[in-house]
């Protein structure tokens, strides 16, 4: 594709975090939200209405916008059971697509999906939006400038609290095996694993532990119990790349916390520490090798390290991506790492990444 061409987008999904995306689109003049997809049709037609969007261009089946051809490229934001259906249809139609984490339900359809990438790749972006906080790409950074010495070990965290027993959050499709095949792990881990391959390295073993704190939630139609199958907790210990040690958690049942993503690097001469809430913040703390004196500083970010999420799908899209792109390789790993942490936890024991 031309790279100033202007990208003629087709959106499917027009949920929450939808509108997120329609307003990034607006943002940049090489886009145009050009199509619509989802099943609720009064949804569809209002966003349709506020988006200039013609009836011929709002679609129920995403398979229809997938092969319009007008439309040059998909953003896709459905729950995680047809994550693998939206990529496996944008290979089959040859569709470059931002698709969101996880990258699929579970590790077998990561694996159907990647033998089909294999014969017929395409342009392919996964949402790990959090490689686009300043933060967290200075500290990026700062770790390739030996900044912190010889990095040893890392903790990730990543809280929320909406899930607290206090709150009585009903039974959503967050909290649906069948929809969304975990539940703090693929929702707020997949994050946390793809932070730690962007700043480190790959996974090579996982130890872990998983809890649901939550077994039954109102069902918000009939007031019934509805139990609950999947994670509110999960810890685990990794090995990473170059005997790198991780110490990882995530919950929803963090009171205090909202939505809490950070990062702790430890190296061998400082420690760096980013958070997402702080977006534009890095807490650096190094220690003097002549008095061995500690000091703390917090770093604002400088220029250069502001990038738009899109602004990278548009560079995918058009031929000019960079290894920094989280992409489809970037979401089967991912994927592969999930699936490990889960079967760490069910036998009770560590277990090699590549087994």
């Amino acid at each position: 594709m031309t790279v100033n061409k202007v990208i003629k987008v087709g959106l499917i999904g027009l949920g929450g975090m939808a509108d997120a995306h329609r307003r990034m689109i607006s943002e940049l003049d090489q886009l145009q939200l050009s199509a619509l997809c989802d099943v609720n049709d009064e949804l569809l037609n209002k966003v349709g209405e506020e988006e200039g969007i013609g009836e011929e261009k709002r679609f129920n089946k995403m398979e229809a916008l997938i092969q319009y051809p007008t439309v040059d490229a998909v953003i896709s934001i459905v729950p995680n059971d047809l994550h693998a259906k939206v990529l496996e249809l944008c290979i089959r139609h040859q569709k470059p697509i931002m698709a969101e984490k996880p990258f699929t339900l579970n590790f077998k359809e990561a694996e159907f999906l990647a033998e089909l990438y294999e014969k017929t790749p395409i342009p392919c972006m996964v949402g790990f939006s959090y490689r686009y906080i300043p933060a967290f790409r200075y500290a990026k950074k700062l770790l390739e400038e030996n900044k912190i010495g010889t990095l040893r070990h890392l903790e990730v965290r990543y809280l929320q609290s909406f899930g607290s027993p206090i709150f009585d959050v009903p039974y959503l499709w967050r909290f649906n095996k069948a929809i969304t095949g975990t539940g703090a792990l693929g929702d707020l881990g997949a994050h946390m694993i793809d932070s730690a391959r962007f700043l480190v390295g790959e996974f090579k073993s996982v130890s872990a532990l998983m809890r649901t704190f939550v077994p039954e939630r109102r069902n918000p139609a009939s007031c019934n119990m509805h139990k609950v199958k999947v994670d509110d907790y999960v810890s685990f210990h990794a090995v990473l790349e170059h005997d790198v040690v991780g110490a990882f958690l995530t919950t929803r049942n963090a009171i205090g916390s909202g939505n809490q993503h950070e990062v702790t690097l430890y190296g061998d001469i400082g420690t760096i520490h980013v958070n997402c809430e702080k977006p534009d913040e890095v807490l650096l703390s190094l220690v003097d090798g002549n008095d061995l004196q500690t000091t703390k500083e917090t770093m604002e970010i400088p220029p250069g390290y502001r990038r738009q999420q899109l602004e990278d799908f548009i560079a995918i899209v058009t031929g000019q991506g960079h290894k920094e792109i989280p992409d489809f390789h970037d979401g089967y790993q991912n994927q592969k790492v999930l699936e490990r942490i889960i079967e760490s936890a069910e036998k009770g024991q560590s277990v090699n990444i590549d087994e």
